[in-house]
């Protein structure tokens, strides 16, 4: 798998705006581009405010569908493989996906079909406004593919938009009013703010400033772990006052695997000033080493060697 590295946009939305948009029930929709395009909502939320962070890992599972169609729920038929950049599986003749292992170009997801006609597809592991990671579809193929292989290539840009009766999963195959691309391909994170009924880029916002990291653990486990699965684990237990805290979890070699704890980008306010105290709690670290020991015993793992440090 690829080193884990979280890309995030912050959406502010002025009061006016947010008004409007909520009277009208309209859903604050993410697409994610493969292929240089963009066609299945990545995550589709009403539960937005002013101020809303989505955030992301090259983390991806490749499956394949019967087909593609416009305004349609995106209908997974094969198993579901985990899979990275420069990597492939193979649809065998009776439709199951083998595991990935390496091949294609190093920059694609690859493939093989040995089955027939079929819509390749990819999901991709995010973090929604509200905290909450899962892993989703974010492309199918508009055309089926017959025999030999297919490459599947994601760009780091996502496609920000709002639109009414529109849920997570959905395919289209039209151009998305008002919308906004945003390309993190060069850069971590980014604001875009909608006002006015249109979008621009905050003076504020500095695409070179990162969010403050927190803490760094490297570790040694004694089985080999989908950093993905490890990722959910930890994120889920990150609530209270640490809600505002991401983990960048990634696999350096072996069973070697690095877990970054960091400020979620975009914080403001109280949000800010409470993250920023934790990196004066020394017992923060004691605390966020508790949270990643909890997350490996739940994967039924152990660890050799374990070393943390704070970064402030």
């Amino acid at each position: 798998m690829p080193d884990a590295q979280v890309k995030s946009v912050n959406i502010e939305i002025a009061s006016a705006d947010l008004e409007t948009l909520k009277n009208g029930k309209y859903q604050l929709c993410f697409a994610k581009k493969v292929n240089d395009t963009y066609n299945v909502v990545w995550q589709s939320a009403d539960a937005y405010l002013s101020n809303n962070t989505f955030s992301w890992q090259p983390l991806y599972q490749l499956f394949g569908s019967n087909e593609f169609k416009g305004d349609v729920g995106v209908h997974v038929a094969t198993n579901q493989v985990s899979i990275g950049l420069g990597e492939q599986a193979t649809i065998d003749s009776g439709g199951v996906l083998g595991e990935a292992s390496s091949g294609g170009p190093a920059t694609a997801i690859t493939m093989v079909n040995d089955y027939g006609p079929i819509h390749p597809g990819l999901c991709a592991y995010s973090t929604d406004i509200q905290g909450n990671s899962t892993t989703t579809p974010i492309y199918v193929a508009e055309d089926p593919i017959v025999s030999g292989s297919d490459t599947l290539t994601p760009v780091e840009s996502v496609q920000v938009w709002f639109e009414q009766d529109v849920k997570t999963s959905t395919m289209f195959s039209t151009a998305r009013s008002n919308s906004v691309e945003i390309d993190l391909t060069g850069h971590d994170s980014a604001t875009r703010l909608y006002s006015d009924g249109g979008w621009s880029t905050p003076k504020s916002s500095a695409f070179s400033v990162d969010p403050v990291s927190i803490m760094l653990l490297v570790a040694t486990l004694t089985a080999a772990v989908v950093v993905h699965d490890l990722a959910t684990k930890i994120t889920s237990k990150l609530t209270g006052v640490y809600k505002d805290i991401k983990v960048d979890v990634g696999m350096v070699a072996g069973n070697v695997i690095t877990i970054e704890y960091r400020e979620q980008p975009g914080l403001s306010g109280a949000r800010l000033s409470q993250t920023q105290l934790l990196l004066l709690n020394p017992t923060t670290v004691d605390q966020l080493t508790g949270i990643t020991l909890d997350a490996f015993a739940q994967l039924g793992v152990g660890y050799v060697q374990l070393a943390a440090n704070a970064s402030a």
